[in-house]
């Protein structure tokens, strides 16, 4: 029982990523044959013994190869910074007090000077550490044997703990539309929907946010046809549970591999950072549990830090499993977020750059092409076929402010500090070998990518301006910070065992402080919960219930963000203004739209002769409005439009049909 819990961690995280990768393949292999999304799933499903069965087989022949190594890796390892055996505190002066230095002209200052120094203070913490290390992937301190049975009845307690917990967060996000909009469609249809869902019925092209990439949402689909459940409800109440899981069980594995001493206080330390420090809305920890149904977030909090296991894993050991599931995590990363298709390669760079320095040429190959290969060439083809990549390219189409590219990963003010801290001085936090030598190329890669110009060079060469703004992705910031709990200094002896415990509870009472928690706003609900609030959700099933003339229902904003989660049999006519970006914000049919969101809305008069003609021109045949909307019981009458329906509070509503019937336009 012991040794089956002491192996959760890694068969529950790498059967995930492995099944994944399988999904995602015979995902993008039926972009060529068509196949409804039901059947690759079941073909999918017959798979998955196959691929259990070849892991049982490698992991016994593991198990067996290392069933001679038991009791050779000597007592736990200890990092130089505590003992002082393999250099003095004079040799860690520089990279920890430039790393400092650094932290703090990032995160405090102000202008462009300060900007320079953190930039150039941030190399020199980077080198200076690098250098006296640059051999230590040979031998370095010995790699834990493994997670014991304590630590893992801990780490899944953890791990469950958070599944529950993400079920009552109803903390709203808008791009939900899109994401459980899309896993709507094909549960509902069966079908992948490559051209535009949200605005036609796939008359328009398909946006810059549904590149045929990504293979996630369609996952999420097919997985609620095959059970028969609502794809929001397979969304918020089955995949998010099990993500949670997921991505506690993937921070452990890397605090494990990584720490220097006593990994479980530096995962409760780096938990409790995700937790308390995740307020604003694009900060890198908002991605955990508020928004991890959607692909980039599993990306950047499970699969990043899964990649640097493997990394370490296979520089260690020269294990081939390692490798292999690197090769297969890239798979799996391209189908939950096109940000791979760049953040992985980039990684994979940060990387084997150390491993080129020191001329381990063929190791510096192999990792990259395991990490690389599959996003590249994925990356190429959709670029040619569809133009564009990213997600985020309507959203943000000029480069960031470098300080703001810093602030959503890494946080100003001391919560700045202490993360710009960890990752300036990660590579003397670590355990010593390959986790220093990796976390070196990864804070040297961003320190280099957020020097002025150089990013926007990048993004002036590749087009990919619109997601640089995540370079800093790449660096696993919960677990460094996390590290910063086992700082031990050489040579303070008693003062060391002060340190033990003063310097969590200060790191924790910090993020309590100055963080804000992932339930700002009194989003966690009393049960669990759709991510939207449920008058908005009750509002939005009663339209379904309507008898509706044909064509488009136009209602307030909010209500029609959450009607395409709830079925994609009633069409609305703006399911979100940000994705009218792709079709030219100052085209007819945006400017239709838009005006007619503002008439729904009542945020402003509109002339009723304009709101007719954009109603004739878009096809609207159902208005339904809050019953405090006075303007649009005015103008129903002009418009040609009878009230039909009566919605009692709370979410009091009155909905008006034509009187004609409608002809919706196709596109712009």
């Amino acid at each position: 029982m012991n040794v089956s819990v002491s192996a959760a961690p890694v068969v529950l995280t790498d059967a995930a990523v492995v099944g994944f990768a399988l999904w995602t393949l015979l995902y993008h292999l039926n972009l060529v044959l068509g196949l409804r999304p039901s059947v690759v799933f079941v073909a999918w499903v017959l798979t998955l013994p196959v691929a259990a069965y070849v892991g049982w087989r490698v992991g016994r022949r593991r198990d067996r190869r290392l069933a001679g190594e038991v009791g050779t890796a000597g007592p736990a390892p200890a990092s130089p910074v505590e003992t002082g055996r393999a250099a003095s505190l004079r040799r860690y002066a520089l990279p920890i007090g430039a790393g400092i230095g650094a932290a703090l002209f990032a995160a405090l200052g102000s202008g462009s000077l300060s900007w320079w120094l953190a930039v150039i203070l941030g190399s020199v913490a980077v080198i200076s550490a690098w250098v006296p290390s640059r051999r230590s992937t040979e031998s370095g301190d010995p790699a834990p044997t493994g997670t014991t049975p304590a630590q893992a009845y801990v780490v899944m307690l953890a791990a469950l703990a958070a599944a529950v917990f993400s079920t009552f967060i109803a903390r709203v996000s808008l791009d939900d539309v899109f994401y459980v909009g899309k896993s709507v469609w094909v549960a509902e249809r069966d079908q992948i929907p490559y051209r535009d869902f949200l605005f036609t019925e796939g008359v328009l092209p398909a946006g810059s946010a549904n590149p045929p990439v990504p293979s996630f949402e369609v996952f999420i689909g097919a997985l609620a046809r095959v059970l028969h459940v609502h794809a929001a409800s397979t969304t918020w109440y089955i995949v998010l549970p099990l993500l949670a899981v997921f991505a506690v069980l993937a921070l452990w594995r890397l605090v494990q591999r990584w720490a220097p001493r006593r990994p479980l206080l530096v995962f409760g330390v780096a938990l409790t950072y995700i937790v308390l420090v995740a307020g604003y809305p694009d900060a890198l920890n908002t991605y955990h549990l508020p928004r991890l149904t959607q692909g980039k977030s599993v990306f950047v909090h499970a699969l990043i830090p899964l990649a640097w296991v493997y990394l370490t894993d296979f520089l260690e050991t020269r294990s081939r499993r390692a490798l292999v599931l690197l090769g297969l995590l890239s798979v799996a990363a391209v189908g939950l977020t096109t940000t791979a298709v760049i953040l992985l390669p980039l990684l994979a760079v940060a990387a084997v750059s150390m491993l080129v320095l020191t001329r381990r040429w063929r190791d510096a190959a192999l990792c990259f092409a395991a990490a690389s290969t599959y996003p590249l060439l994925v990356g190429v083809g959709a670029r040619f076929a569809s133009g564009g990549l990213d997600e985020a390219v309507a959203t943000y189409i000029e480069l960031r402010p470098l300080r703001t590219i810093y602030e959503l990963t890494l946080w100003l003010g001391i919560l700045g500090v202490i993360a710009g801290i960890a990752m300036w001085c990660g590579p003397v936090l670590l355990r010593r070998g390959v986790p220093r030598v990796l976390v070196a190329g990864a804070a040297l890669t961003v320190t280099l990518l957020l020097v002025p110009g150089v990013a926007a060079t990048a993004g002036g060469l590749t087009g990919l301006t619109a997601v640089l703004w995540r370079i800093p992705w790449i660096v696993p910031v919960p677990a460094l910070v996390g590290m910063l709990a086992v700082l031990r200094p050489p040579r303070w002896g008693v003062l060391n065992r002060v340190l033990a415990v003063v310097l969590p509870a200060v790191l924790v009472l910090v993020f309590a402080v100055y963080g804000s928690p992932m339930w700002t706003a009194n989003v966690v609900q009393a049960e669990p919960s759709w991510r939207m609030p449920e008058t908005r959700k009750d509002v939005a099933f009663w339209i379904t219930r309507l008898d509706r003339p044909p064509g488009l229902v136009l209602a307030p904003t909010p209500v029609m963000r959450a009607l395409p989660q709830v079925t994609t049999r009633v069409r609305v006519v703006m399911a979100r203004d940000l994705y009218l970006t792709d079709y030219d914000m100052e085209s007819q049919f945006s400017q239709d739209r838009l005006l007619l969101g503002r008439f729904a809305d009542g945020t402003e008069a509109v002339p009723v002769s304009d709101v007719k003609a954009a109603m004739g021109r878009v096809g609207v045949s159902v208005v339904c409005v809050w019953k405090n909307n006075r303007a649009v019981a005015d103008a129903a009458p002009a418009l040609g439009f009878e009230r039909f329906a009566s919605r009692k509070s709370p979410g009091g509503m009155y909905c008006y049909r034509s009187k004609e019937p409608v002809t919706p336009v196709s596109g712009p």
